[in-house]
């Protein structure tokens, strides 16, 4: 076995292919990228053995470039079902790529006498790359990841192959060509909801614990990392997806006291809890609702200190427009606008009355707003919603629009902002499920910048809990365990070190926030007819519902717009 040369097939893909484990290598693949000095640029390496040499064999990677490169190995997830009804079309039950596990770029490889042989390992690494006969795998690349400045010009990347007894067995190239251009920085607020009692069930640690707080800034970061700028604050439990007349954990950042029937409220906790945001990247921030989930009817779960003891003093049993509940609320954004002013928030934040509310409750959420919103006059208050009715009628002034319905609103409202139904995908909308074709994921941030949307917003960054939170559903096991659209409820995987695991999926929603901000670049040297121009010859108009046929589709697309920018930056 010493000195046998077993060659392993390689080809370097752009990030919109799916590297499912029957891809046939004769595909085309990629020879060069095109990119901005300041965005982060993902790319991919298939590899198989594919001469019959040998069933199997493990090899570590030697990566040759002046450019920072971050690696994984993409992790495979069994998804046992794909069959939704709104999603075509459909794709086969199987093995799908998404949890990118990573690794660390060129390690300290050493040499182990084992049997007759020299053996050589990388040190101190938790992934073993190994490639087989029978399936191809895949190793994802972003180069920039933490979008730094690089300097304009040509970059080679090099990637070698190597047994474990140091002998070479195959290698690609990449060339890289950074425009000397900087994206502009992100206009949209994006948000995914933060689900804290998760965390706390997967890590057995104490709610807002030091060590708590540290898992919790792992999962930032990750966020933040993929354009993620708004965070949910949870003052009080957020009431969501909570059985009516059960309770989640009690996740509140304000401590509330009752004297006779006064409320004093300690804003410590909140204040650390948004610093800590801020130290990661995160600028805005979201109040939990004021109300219950799905028709603004009850009170969420609020727990106070009364007579020296802790209890529940507002839940399922207090009415929304209860005398004690509005006296407590209008008391409590009083002080909260005190503290806001003095952490400079006040344009800053985004207030919720009631999430998804419909037609059925329009009465019961109209009544809840009035509550509150002659104090909250000067901030953005704002609701997932379907129906434009509750915009039409003065109900939301910043309504966050389903994207199977948002085309209801668009050109009526000069502040839209646009969301994500759980697993809905009906007439060709796109979403983060792990089965959607990437291109169709990708394609979202040129909808937002087409019909200039403010914000987005999707329901759950680290939902790992079954329907109405009944149980933990580790979706590195059962991806399709907890809800029908494998995928609709995380965006990153647990590990078990209390770090998070980025998804292929989050990736590349990111990359359609940087296409995003590729065109306001090209909007700014070449004006925005040039940039619809170009989206109309490759999709036509780009309602909601458009979806590229394909990923070549899509890289043309890509192409042709960083191209645009290069020319367009000469002429400056």
């Amino acid at each position: 076995m010493k000195g046998e040369r077993i060659m392993i097939e390689t080809k370097l893909y752009n990030s919109l292919i799916s590297i499912m484990p029957n891809l046939d290598l004769n595909t085309m693949g990629i020879k060069k990228v095109i990119m901005c000095k300041n965005q982060p640029l993902s790319f991919q390496m298939a590899y198989k053995i594919t001469d019959n040499s040998r069933r199997d064999i493990s090899f570590f990677m030697k990566i040759t470039s002046d450019l920072e490169i971050s690696n994984y190995y993409v992790g495979y997830l069994p998804l046992i079902h794909t069959d939704y009804a709104n999603l075509q079309p459909v794709v086969p039950i199987g093995m799908y790529p998404d949890i990118l596990l990573p690794k660390k770029c060129n390690p300290k490889i050493v040499p182990k006498s084992a049997w007759s042989d020299i053996q050589y390992f990388e040190k101190d690494e938790k992934v073993k790359l190994t490639a087989y006969n029978d399936c191809c795998q895949s190793v994802w690349f972003t180069i920039n990841e933490n979008s730094k400045n690089l300097k304009g010009g040509i970059y080679k990347i090099k990637i070698e192959l190597y047994s474990n007894q140091n002998v070479f067995m195959g290698s690609n190239e990449l060339t890289v060509e950074v425009i000397d251009e900087k994206l502009p920085a992100q206009k949209l607020k994006y948000t995914n909801w933060f689900h804290h009692d998760c965390l706390v069930d997967k890590y057995k640690v104490q709610l807002f614990s030091e060590e708590y707080f540290k898992i919790m800034v792992n999962y930032l970061e990750k966020a933040v990392k993929n354009g993620m700028n708004m965070v949910l604050l949870p003052a009080f439990t957020p009431p969501l997806d909570t059985p009516v007349g059960e309770e989640r954990m009690t996740v509140q950042l304000v401590k509330v006291k009752v004297d006779n029937g006064k409320y004093q409220f300690d804003f410590r906790l909140m204040k650390k809890y948004i610093d800590i945001c801020k130290s990661v990247g995160i600028k805005y921030f979201e109040h939990s609702h004021f109300f219950t989930q799905w028709g603004a009817r009850f009170a969420p779960k609020i727990v106070a200190e009364v007579d020296g003891k802790e209890k529940r003093i507002f839940g399922w049993d207090t009415k929304a427009t209860g005398k004690k509940y509005v006296s407590f609320l209008r008391q409590y954004i009083t002080e909260l606008k005190k503290f806001l002013k003095e952490e400079k928030l006040e344009k800053k934040m985004l207030f919720h009355i009631s999430d998804e509310p419909d037609e059925s409750c329009i009465k019961e959420y109209s009544a809840a707003r009035k509550i509150v919103v002659d104090l909250l006059d000067g901030y953005d208050i704002g609701d997932a919603l379907s129906d434009v009715k509750f915009y039409d009628e003065g109900y939301c002034s910043t309504p966050i629009a389903a994207t199977p319905f948002i085309h209801d609103f668009i050109g009526k409202c000069d502040n839209l902002w646009a969301y994500y139904i759980g697993w809905w995908t009906m007439g060709g909308t796109s979403n983060r499920l792990i089965q959607m074709p990437r291109e169709r994921n990708r394609m979202l941030g040129i909808q937002l910048y087409y019909y200039n949307i403010k914000g987005f917003l999707q329901w759950a960054f680290n939902y790992y809990y079954g329907y109405m939170s009944q149980y933990f559903s580790n979706p590195v096991i059962t991806p399709c365990g907890a809800f029908p659209g494998a995928g609709t409820s995380y965006m990153v995987y647990p590990s078990d070190d209390g770090d998070a695991y980025q998804s292929v999926r989050l990736k590349t929603f990111s990359e359609g926030l940087i296409d995003m901000r590729a065109l306001v670049l090209l909007e700014k040297l070449a004006g925005r007819d040039i940039c619809n121009k170009i989206i109309h010859k490759h999709f036509g108009e780009p309602r909601f519902n458009c979806s590229p046929d394909n990923p070549q589709d899509y890289t043309d697309f890509i192409n042709e717009l960083y191209q645009c920018i290069k020319n367009y930056s000469k002429k400056q």
